[in-house]
């Protein structure tokens, strides 16, 4: 029997209670399919924070190395101001542990109920991988003449060629591995943003024609793909794109 170590952290607002139902998921799981989960559950949060003013301390990041997965609920307190808990918990994972890829599944499952008219599961079942650790998600930026009506703000979106070729490349092997319509999209900002996103472009279609020729490749605007999200989702497959714009 195979055994999996599992770090919980049930975090902020309805996290806690979101990952008690996950792990009845993968109790259940478990027992069905014999294997076996050790929980370990750690004090990470808002609440941590208020008492003793840490984040994510150096101790439990060595920890979370350790283990097989992390079980994270949510991670935002009302008494805490935006940014210290994100920067210093979900930001903090990410870096230290090179979680360069989130995937996000798009599903509407039978029986579920749809707010997009006359769209239903046999519509809407693509996925999104979203770049993890680069783009304005960094902490390059500044600020200067805080609090006066010169006030200048800057936050640099920022890509290495080697994350956007590990993403890309994420992108085109799980589209292989999915192995549904085969074609992979691009969402960038290609007219405005026009060095980051000429970087992904070009990655894109390297990767592609050297490596994936059997992947159709297409290419949307993000406000463009906005709309065609909602107006027709059937039309894809998988998603890739950058940091801010898979967040949003």
């Amino acid at each position: 029997m195979r055994d999996y170590s599992i770090a919980v952290i049930g975090g902020d607002g309805t996290g806690p209670e979101v990952v008690r139902e996950a792990i009845k998921v993968v109790n259940s799981a478990s027992s069905r399919f014999g294997f076996k989960v050790n929980w370990i559950e750690y004090d990470i949060g808002g609440e941590r924070y208020l008492r003793t003013g840490e984040t994510l301390p150096d101790s439990v990041l060595e920890e979370l190395k350790k283990v097989n997965a992390i079980l994270l609920g949510a991670i935002g307190h009302p008494d805490v101001r935006p940014g210290i808990l994100e920067r210093g918990i979900l930001l903090r994972l990410r870096f230290e542990l090179d979680q360069y890829i989130n995937l996000r599944p798009v599903r509407l499952y039978p029986g579920v109920e749809c707010p997009i008219r006359d769209k239903g599961p046999e519509h809407i079942n693509y996925v999104v991988v979203r770049e993890n650790t680069g783009d304005v998600y960094t902490g390059m930026g500044g600020v200067s003449m805080k609090g006066t009506p010169h006030e200048v703000a800057i936050q640099n979106m920022v890509y290495t060629y080697h994350q956007v070729e590990r993403c890309v490349r994420y992108a085109f092997e799980y589209t292989r591995k999915r192995n549904r319509k085969k074609i992979l999209a691009l969402c960038g900002k290609t007219n405005v943003l026009t060095y980051v996103y000429d970087l992904w472009e070009r990655v894109f279609h390297s990767v592609g024609e050297k490596d994936f020729p059997d992947i159709k490749r297409e290419y949307y605007h993000v406000d463009a793909l906005c709309m065609w999200m909602i107006k027709n989702p059937e039309w894809f497959d998988v998603i890739v794109t950058g940091n801010m714009f898979g967040d949003i």
